[in-house]
C-alpha cells in the first residue's frame, strides 16, 4: 500500500482485513500495531512472493476449468469472469497472455 495518508496501523488492518485460511494464520500472533505493519508485511513476502509460483497457479486454475454442464447465461458469465479475472491477473504479473490464446482458447470452448 502506498496510500501516505494512511497510518501503519491503518494499513495493518487493511493488509489483515485481506488475509485468510495459512496466512492469516501465519500473522495471528503479531500484535495489531503501527510499529508491526513491515514486520507482517516482510513475512507474507518472503512466504508468498514468489512470481513463478504465482503464475503457475492461475495457469492451473485455467487449465482445470470445470466444464459448463449447464450452458446458461449465469454459468457463461461464471466462466467468462473466472476466465478474465486469472488473465487480468497474469497481465498485471507482466505476463503476455495473448501468446496463450492457442492454449486457452481451446481449452476455454
Amino acid at each position: 500500500m502506498s496510500n501516505t495518508s494512511l497510518l501503519l496501523v491503518d494499513k495493518q488492518v487493511f493488509l489483515r482485513g485481506y488475509l485468510d485460511g495459512e496466512a492469516k494464520r501465519l500473522v495471528d500472533g503479531i500484535c495489531v500495531i503501527g510499529d508491526t505493519y513491515e514486520t507482517t508485511k516482510k513475512l507474507l513476502e518472503e512466504k508468498y512472493c514468489n512470481k513463478d509460483r504465482i503464475i503457475q497457479s492461475h495457469l492451473d486454475s485455467l487449465e482445470n476449468l470445470k466444464p459448463v454442464q449447464d450452458p446458461s447465461p449465469m454459468e457463461l458469465n461464471d466462466l467468462y469472469i473466472e476466465c478474465n479475472r486469472r488473465l487480468q491477473a497474469l497481465n498485471a504479473l507482466g505476463e503476455n497472455t495473448e501468446a496463450y490464446g492457442r492454449i486457452l482458447a481451446p481449452k476455454i470452448i
